[in-house]
């Protein structure tokens, strides 16, 4: 242990060090196969910081990775996937984020999502909002330029750290590869400690690699002459070795312990008091907190009365609604991404129990369909989960179609398409009297389905009669390992009638 620890110090050290031990006339093998360990630039050696990363996310329990590829990421990828991490790729880098922030809230743990650098990572900015509003704890690791090169134009190369510190409650950027274990450590813990939220990691691409690849991008192909040459390869030498130095060591990798806030004795009795006190008692709870309140029976007959009425073209949105929710599954999780069709689903539909209805929340985030519907299928493979689009939504990430397909994850998913952004329009006509830049069309949704891999389905009024029976046979699809999409072309009613977007 003495050696190791005097080697340790020595190659850790920006200088040369002459290194004696007594060891008789001849140094034992272990010696020399110790000192080839520790050495940093062992030529050919395959050791690389993806490895530490996949140790540590593996040692606290992370089943699932979600990922858009890029080469500053790659090392991380490759690791996680030999350790038994599944890696999961997106079509979008803010849909790897959505489904990190799913599986967060459904397992209770971090989720976790890994993207390249640059508008990799500006990709996401969305996303980690939409987390940090919602306190899901979800681990954004992010590539980077190489430690030497960032801010002198790298590809790729921004200032991240300034981006991603205003969303996150923990950002740090490695130096060294020494350092990934205890950062993605302490960045874990942030993450689920206190009032939950995101956390980031930037990754420059030098620490990911190992040490024969990075030391050949930092050989100069001319190396300079003279003093000022001397000193700028002595600089490069000693920015490797500390680089490197150190990085092998045996470290603990096992979960910090987590803080997560009790309310004292004192303090629940001072609360009791104040509520026995009050004579207009008000009490504010979250959004994951309860289940939305079941609608009273005027309502019920308010519904089942407009579902019956006829519109002037295509089907009744709120007919389609009471029939999906009287066949969904009672393990059925619900995806809410949309405007005026999700939000009369939220008077119709009901949810199946506690944390079985998604919605991006009060950050009112277009786009969260795809990756939250990708991580709640993970999360509860057996379960039937449906997406809830509007047709303007949808277009953020139906391409997440593709990803069903190839990582069997077979969700359904119901777009009310009345080729309409409803949602503004409804205002914005009778305000302002212009629906510019409202309308969209009555697009074949299902074939772009189809053409991903999934099952696609045109639901118009001609198909009325027939609607149970297709909604069971997308079920069907399903369950046999098919995503699905009900392309379901819908009218105008009054339903919501005012309703305003802001």
């Amino acid at each position: 242990a003495g050696r190791q620890s005097i080697l340790q110090q020595a190659f850790a050290a920006s200088r040369p060090m002459w290194l004696g031990w007594s060891c008789g006339t001849n140094t034992p093998n272990r010696i020399l196969q110790e000192i080839c360990r520790l050495l940093p630039n062992r030529k050919g050696n395959p050791r690389h910081g993806g490895e530490s990363v996949a140790e540590v996310l593996r040692a606290h329990g992370v089943k699932f990775l979600f990922t858009l590829v890029g080469g500053h990421i790659s090392p991380i990828l490759v690791a996680c996937e030999k350790v038994g991490i599944r890696i999961v790729d997106t079509r979008h880098e803010a849909s790897a984020v959505f489904a990190a922030d799913a599986v967060a809230r459904l397992s209770g743990t971090v989720g976790v999502a890994a993207v390249t650098a640059g508008p990799g990572l500006t990709n996401t900015v969305t996303a980690v909002k939409n987390a940090q509003m919602a306190e899901s704890p979800v681990l954004l690791l992010g590539g980077g330029a190489a430690t030497l090169l960032q801010g002198r134009g790298a590809l790729q190369d921004i200032d991240q750290m300034s981006l991603f510190k205003p969303l996150c409650k923990f950002c740090a950027s490695i130096r060294t590869v020494r350092e990934i274990v205890p950062t993605l450590r302490k960045a874990l813990a942030i993450a689920q400690s206190g009032t939950p939220g995101p956390v980031f990691v930037e990754f420059p691409i030098d620490t990911l690699y190992p040490y024969h690849l990075v030391s050949k991008e930092f050989a100069p192909k001319t190396p300079p002459k003279g003093l000022m040459g001397s000193i700028i390869s002595w600089y490069l030498r000693n920015h490797l070795k500390n680089l490197f130095a150190g990085a092998w060591e045996a470290r603990d990798v096992c979960p910090l312990s987590v803080h997560i806030p009790q309310a004292t004795e004192d303090q629940v009795q001072k609360c009791i008091e104040l509520v026995s006190r009050a004579k207009k008692p008000v009490i504010l709870l979250g959004s994951q907190v309860t289940l939305p309140p079941s609608p009273s029976d005027h309502f019920v007959f308010y519904f089942r009365a407009k579902a019956d009425e006829k519109t002037e073209r295509h089907l009744n949105p709120i007919k389609v609604l009471h029939c999906v929710d009287e066949l969904m599954a009672e393990d059925s999780i619900i995806v809410a991404d949309g405007g005026d069709f999700v939000g009369t689903a939220a008077y119709i539909m009901r949810p199946r129990g506690p944390l079985r209805w998604l919605d991006p929340g009060a950050f009112g985030t277009l786009g969260v369909g795809g990756g939250f519907a990708l991580g709640a299928k993970l999360c509860r493979p057996e379960s039937e989960v449906w997406i809830i689009y509007g047709d303007g939504s949808l277009g953020y990430s139906v391409a997440e179609f593709d990803t069903f397909t190839r990582h069997k994850t077979p969700v359904l998913a119901l777009v009310g398409n009345d080729a309409c952004w409803s949602q503004i329009s409804r205002e914005q006509v009778p305000i302002l009297g212009s629906n510019v830049a409202c309308g969209l069309a009555f697009t074949d949704y299902h074939v772009v389905a189809d053409g991903y891999g999934g099952k696609g389905y045109l639901v118009g009024r001609e198909e009325e009669s027939r609607l149970r029976e297709i909604i069971k046979q997308a079920q069907k699809e399903t369950k046999e390992g098919k995503a699905t999409l009900l392309n379901v072309l819908i009218g105008k009613t009054n339903f919501r009638e005012g309703s305003i977007s802001v």
